[in-house]
């Protein structure tokens, strides 16, 4: 039988038997994947190639690994190398620099050099010194004395002639006394040359003297005026600096009085000479022996003008090497005042952090104190809060003691009044109240010497705490007074500390400041006489491209 809205057209009792005849059609199974034994072996392949590629990648590393460890031990050691060669390097930097500012003081020692040389040269034309003869101070006194010979028998003539002596103090009289001997000297024994050769000498002597001076003012003394000083800013106090300045600035008076004094002379060569300005030396000793310098100061005046120019180079001298000294003295002075800023920071950092243990003991003691203080306060309020009871108790107690008095009284009065007189029931009755107030206000009493007792046992025992807080707001307050007094003293040094590192921290920059001024490059390159750099235009270097391809070419 079929059944009514089923799938299926036959139960399952037929479709059974269908299939056990063969009248029904066998059910075809499809397969749902691959056999098991198949799966088996897929699984256990993929397993193999897993661990084949497992070894591959094992071998690879073992084979990339000592290069990665190669490479790595190599950077290790290249940075370790760096870190190494950065000290060095930066010495070798420093050392650098230092060979600059040193090759600079070398050149401007160079100038002073050229600048003796060229008043050798003057001197030893002026002593009409030969060729090849060495110019000694023996050469220039009888030189000296040659001249002051000649002007004597100059003088012999024109007095001979009745003419007016001069004192030959200026070219104009070396020019009179020629022309006066030209006009009266009846015989010449060559005075007239030689008088006349000397005035020639001591005008071009006198001139290259000025050209030198001149030189001297470019070539050296412009060139320490901006490179040998202290650079120092006035607002840092440098003993090094200090004792620097001092020496420099005595070594620059002298050069400006000597200058002022050379320039001063050879101003009055042409109508009188400042025999003021000269200066006293051995040489001139010997002169006032060998020549009459009263008749002709004119002899003594390229000795002390060559004498001066001499003092020039000599100071100058002096203010490079009191200039390197300087210099050195300053690098010593950052080593050591690096190290003490070092060392005195550390002990700030460690005074630092004292203070902070102290100044932690000293609120802990402020707020320990100000705790007791409330606490002490708290419990005066309590004592004059129960006082205020105690008193309140009291008045009520007497009160109430003077009302109980009074109604005993009465109330025996009304027993006496009954005892006596016929019975009365309003009196026995107020009597009865009487004597039930009375014994109500003993009870009252009694409560309140309950309440007086405790009150007063209360501020005993408050008073007790009282004391025992009193002692010990005492006892904090001394502990807080001290730590204060020790934070105080102790912030006290701590800032005069700070103030020191910082006047070391200062000293340090400033000294480091100092040392890069007077070594850095700039400075350095204005020393040299070297061209300034120019930018050329771009047609100009196209130009000159050209022509050195050119020049390559027809080579």
């Amino acid at each position: 039988m079929q059944r009514p809205n089923s799938k299926f057209p036959v139960t399952k009792q037929d479709f059974a038997q269908q299939i056990a005849t063969g009248q029904g059609r066998a059910l075809q199974l499809q397969p749902l994947g691959k056999p098991r034994d198949k799966r088996k072996k897929s699984k256990a392949k993929r397993i193999q190639e897993h661990d084949e590629e497992e070894e591959e990648e094992q071998k690879e590393n073992a084979e990339v690994e000592p290069l990665i460890t190669d490479r790595r031990k190599k950077s290790k050691k290249a940075m370790k190398e760096n870190t190494l060669k950065q000290p060095a390097m930066m010495t070798s930097m420093r050392e650098g620099i230092q060979r600059a500012y040193l090759d600079g003081l070398e050149f401007i020692r160079t100038k002073i050099s050229e600048m003796e040389q060229e008043v050798g040269q003057v001197r030893t034309s002026f002593y009409d010194c030969k060729d090849g003869e060495e110019e000694s101070e023996e050469k220039r006194e009888e030189y000296l004395k040659r001249c002051n010979e000649n002007f004597l028998i100059a003088n012999n003539e024109l007095r001979r002639k009745n003419v007016k002596l001069n004192v030959i103090d200026s070219e104009m009289k070396v020019v009179g006394v020629i022309n006066k001997l030209r006009e009266v000297a009846d015989v010449d024994q060559g005075e007239i040359a030689f008088i006349t050769q000397f005035w020639e000498n001591v005008k071009q002597t006198v001139e290259g003297l000025r050209m030198i001076v001149e030189k001297f003012q470019t070539n050296v003394l412009q060139r320490l005026n901006q490179s040998c000083t202290s650079y120092n800013n006035a607002d840092i106090n440098l003993e090094v600096s200090d004792r620097y300045m001092e020496e420099i600035i005595s070594y620059i008076a002298g050069l400006e009085r000597e200058i002022t004094n050379i320039r001063l002379l050879l101003k009055s060569f042409d109508s009188g000479i400042h025999q003021d300005l000269y200066t006293d030396s051995k040489f001139s000793d010997k002169l006032m022996v060998s020549c009459d310098l009263k008749a002709f100061p004119i002899l003594r005046l390229v000795p002390d003008l060559t004498a001066k120019v001499e003092r020039l180079c000599d100071i100058s001298r002096k203010w490079l090497d009191r200039d390197q000294q300087y210099m050195d003295e300053v690098n010593n002075y950052i080593k050591k005042t690096r190290n003490m800023t070092k060392r005195r920071e550390e002990v700030l950092k460690n005074q630092k952090e004292k203070q902070k243990k102290i100044e932690k003991a000293v609120k802990t003691a402020h707020i320990l104190l100000h705790n007791n203080r409330e606490k002490l306060q708290k419990i005066e309020m309590e004592l004059d809060n129960l006082e205020v009871q105690l008193s309140g108790f009291k008045t009520e107690k007497k009160t109430k003691h003077s009302e109980k008095s009074q109604k005993s009284s009465m109330a025996d009065f009304l027993k006496i009044t009954l005892t006596q007189t016929k019975k009365n029931y309003n009196l026995q009755m107020k009597r009865q109240r009487l004597v039930k107030q009375v014994h109500d206000l003993e009870e009252f009493l009694v409560s309140i010497e309950r309440e007086l007792s405790d009150v007063e046992d209360q501020m005993m025992v408050k008073k007790q705490e009282k004391f025992l807080l009193r002692e010990k707001v005492d006892t904090h307050q001394k502990t807080y007074e001290a730590f204060k007094t020790d934070f105080d003293r102790y912030s006290d040094g701590l800032e005069k500390l700070e103030q020191e590192v910082n006047v070391l921290s200062g000293q340090l920059l400033q000294l480091e400041i100092i040392q890069t001024y007077k070594s850095s490059p700039e400075n350095v390159e204005q020393i040299f006489d070297r061209p300034q750099t120019v930018k050329l235009a771009p047609s100009l270097k196209e130009k000159i491209r050209r022509k050195r391809k050119a020049l390559v070419t027809s080579e």
